[in-house]
């Protein structure tokens, strides 16, 4: 029987098209399960200062502003730890400066700057 060779191109050429195929579907699936990945690792570290903050101003607005007298060496070493663990340099430095407020005045203004950052972090 004489054959053309015709058939014989073209199914190589279609075993040859799904073998691509089927790499750039693997290749694909692979980076779409990546990017799915990514988005959550990067989305749980800022969930986790965004709870840490909350947290943070929660404890500050109980156990400063609601507080009437002065407020306890407990809580004061709670709301450090508290705002020790969010790993914000510029929240820090705002405590920082709130704690080593001179006057009452001063206290406000540095507190205000501290609940302003906070809430931006939330």
């Amino acid at each position: 029987m004489y054959t053309s060779g015709v058939l014989d191109k073209t199914k190589l050429f279609s075993h040859f098209l799904l073998i691509i195929l089927l790499a750039g579907n693997i290749y694909l699936s692979i980076q779409y399960i990546d990017n799915i990945q990514k988005p959550i690792i990067e989305n749980q570290d800022n969930v986790t200062t965004q709870i840490k903050s909350a947290r943070f101003l929660k404890i500050f607005i109980d156990k400063v502003l609601n507080n009437q007298g002065a407020v306890s060496f407990e809580d004061r070493v709670q709301l450090e730890n508290e705002i020790l663990q969010i790993h914000d340099p510029v929240l820090t430095t705002s405590w920082n400066s709130f704690v080593n407020s001179k006057t009452s005045k001063d206290a406000q203004s540095n507190a205000v700057k501290l609940m302003a950052l906070l809430v931006d972090r939330v």
